[in-house]
Parts: C-alpha cells; structure tokens; sequence
C-alpha cells in the first residue's frame, strides 16, 4: 500500500500547525474522551482462492460490523482559530463476517450451485490520527461548526473465528494500514469552559487493494487544562 502523498500531508499538517506559533505567547492545551460509533465500509475485502483451471471455483469475501469505539485526543488551540489535534481510538466488540463460497460445476442434469459459509471472526481497530481543524465563519450563539483533514493510521487485529475454520477460508491478517481523514463538526459551549464537540469523520484508507470508507460518528468532551 503506497500512500506517498500521506508524507506531504504530515508535512502540511506540521507546518501549519507551527505557523501560528510564530509571534504567538500562549497555546491553549485540551484534553478529552471521545466515543462514539464506529460505521465501517462493508465491503472488507473478496480473495479467490481458485478462479480457472481443475477443481470448482473457490473465494472468500468478508464484511466489518458496527462497533463502538473509545479513545482519548489532545488539542492546542494556538489562538488563531487553527487547532491541531492529536487521537488514539480503539474499537470495542468489532467482528468480521466471512462467507467462504465454493462452485460447483454443472454435472450432466444438475445445476451449478453455490456452497456457502459463514464465519464470525472478533476484531478490532486501533487509529492514530493528527488533524487539522478549521473552523468556519458559521458560529452562532457560541456553536462553531468546523471542518477537519488529518492523516495517521490503522492497526487490524483479528481473533480466530468462533466456530472454527473447518473450509479452510482465507481470512485477513492483521497488521497497519496509512489512513487520511475529511470531517466535519461543531462544538457547543457546555459548562464552566467545558466544550461537547459532536463530529462526523471518514477515515480513508486501502487494504488488500480496495479503498475503505470507515466512518465514525463520535462525541467529545472538551476540557482546557491550561
């Protein structure tokens, strides 16, 4: 998986989280929970394991599940109205649905038909990302909507399946994955400096050689520290 342009975008994201440092006195820490739900591209992934030649053709196809998920992040706020943050989120309860098909060809009067299987497999996902926050010139009664780009990554770790793996299907491995973020947000004056930021956030990123849309639907509780 070749993501060369995430460099360009670290560079990016560094450089303009550093701009506003310049003639700059003070930087506004936060730190806070997020949770929320977790959406992730359907479509997982599709591995033939015999196409042509001797024998029924064979494959593996797989789907993620919902699942809630967790994290902390931290913000600095350098007075510009630019923000960078920083998050770590886990995947609570994922799983992975397997369907291994087996083909078998016509014989004589009978029909072709398809043998199909299904495997239930636990998984989750860990995610880095730095992001980019910019808010909008849309704030209304102290509710600031913005909008985000950020890069980081994934990491996939995933069990054994609950009933075993009898067909011998092939099953994703786990492993890291480069991943970009586009969103959008808002975040709504709470209580004594307290912030909720609702957000909305795509997480884009390849494995075995599809594009995945994971989106995450999460909540956050801001709290300036100093």
């Amino acid at each position: 998986m070749r993501l060369s342009w995430i460099r360009w975008a670290v560079t990016l994201l560094v450089l303009a989280g550093a701009a506003p440092l310049w003639g700059q006195e003070t930087v506004r820490i936060t730190v806070y929970p997020r949770a929320g739900l977790a959406a992730p591209d359907t479509y997982f992934y599709e591995y033939f394991k015999n196409f042509y030649g001797d024998g029924p053709m064979e494959w593996t196809s797989g789907s993620l599940g919902r699942a809630f998920v967790g994290g902390l992040g931290v913000e600095a706020d350098f007075g510009s109205g630019i923000r960078v943050r920083g998050e770590v989120l886990r995947t609570v309860d994922g799983w992975l649905r397997s369907v291994h098909t087996i083909e078998k060809p016509r014989i004589f009067f009978d029909p072709p038909e398809l043998i199909n299987t299904g495997l239930d497999v636990p998984m989750s996902v860990t995610l880095t990302s730095l992001q980019l926050v910019l808010p909008t010139r849309l704030e209304l009664w102290g509710v600031q909507p913005y909008v985000l780009a950020g890069v980081g990554g994934k990491y996939y770790d995933f069990g054994e399946p609950l009933d075993g793996n009898e067909v011998d299907a092939t099953l994703p491995a786990g492993g890291f994955s480069w991943s970009g973020d586009l969103g959008a947000g808002v975040t709504v004056p709470f209580w004594r400096g307290l912030e909720i930021d609702l957000q909305v956030r795509d997480g884009l990123s390849r494995y075995w050689g599809k594009t995945q849309h994971d989106l995450f639907y999460t909540a956050a509780v801001l709290w300036s520290v100093f």
